[in-house]
């Protein structure tokens, strides 16, 4: 692996080694997961690594896989303890599916539903955080990559078939088979249920109001998706407001929507997960989502 991140990070220079290590193992998890066809029929990527993937190009690392579950229906009149049962159900599903893929990677992963290091719950389980835990061959330390799974959602737009590429693009391909066939898989492209443009938009939006915290991250995704979609943000007020106030039915959410407060915007630390420049605009775009957020923010308190 030592000897593939390596010749990767000088052709394609870049001098993050232990993001590029991460990268790599997102997309061999995901070209599994994609592969698996009753997975791939159920649920749909979204979140930053989609938009990188899938969209716009490697602009900035990712450090994660999202997804969520497609078929809402499946909710459609049930109690709350019907709901359980089906989630529990999809959960059990998953699991099965990711401590499979563990095996084959060779990562540390348990099916232990009650052991934090590996599964972590959201929404009265409505959401479930898987981490992997592999040997970093660049730290020497143990580190882990997580999968975020949705199973309950407001959506407003179709999912789409959309091809998932690697990193490793721009780089003779014979060469790279050559020396290393076992990794062949890591330049083909991937095709795989995904979030519309909009949808993903939505959601960075909802996670700015709902986050304990600000990541930097999803100011400059929405800017970008702003910038290259060419579209007013203030067009989807409403489906912003219907978004979030799905998810404020978790108080986790609400008490963070009451903490709203992005004024101490810094790139700071996530700026090493950036791969190219950015286009002109990016302070004026955080200052104009702020104030269109913050107004957002205090519409939806001022119902509640």
């Amino acid at each position: 692996m030592s000897k593939l991140i390596d010749y990767l990070s000088a052709k394609l220079k870049i001098a993050s080694k232990s993001l590029l290590e991460k990268d790599l193992l997102l997309h061999r998890i995901l070209s599994k997961l994609s592969q698996d066809a009753s997975f791939a029929a159920q649920y749909a990527f979204k979140g930053g690594t989609c938009l990188i993937k899938c969209y716009y190009g490697y602009y900035r690392f990712s450090e994660d896989l999202d997804f969520t579950l497609i078929d809402q229906k499946e909710f459609a009149g049930k109690s709350q303890k019907e709901v359980s049962r089906v989630i529990s159900s999809k959960l059990s599903g998953v699991f099965a599916l990711v401590g499979d893929i563990a095996g084959k990677l060779a990562l540390d992963f348990k099916t232990e539903k009650s052991n934090t290091r590996y599964i972590e719950y959201g929404g009265s389980k409505k959401f479930a955080t898987l981490k992997l835990w592999y040997p970093s061959s660049v730290r020497g330390e143990e580190s882990f990559v997580k999968i975020q799974f949705n199973f309950v959602e407001c959506l407003f737009y179709p999912v789409r078939v959309q091809t998932a590429h690697s990193l490793i693009r721009g780089i003779d391909e014979k060469e790279f088979s050559f020396l290393f066939p076992e990794e062949s898989l890591l330049i083909n492209p991937l095709k795989i249920l995904a979030y519309d443009i909009r949808e993903i938009l939505l959601e960075k939006c909802r996670a700015i109001l709902t986050r304990k915290g600000t990541k930097a991250r999803d100011f400059v995704d929405i800017f970008l998706i702003l910038h290259r979609e060419m579209v007013d943000l203030k067009g989807y007020r409403k489906q912003i407001i219907e978004k979030t106030a799905f998810m404020l039915t978790y108080e986790k959410y609400l008490k963070n929507l009451a903490s709203f407060d992005t004024k101490k915007f810094v790139l700071g630390e996530e700026e090493k997960l950036l791969l190219e420049e950015l286009p002109q605009g990016l302070e004026k775009s955080v200052a104009e989502v702020t104030a269109f957020l913050t107004s957002i923010s205090q519409e939806i308190q001022a119902k509640k």
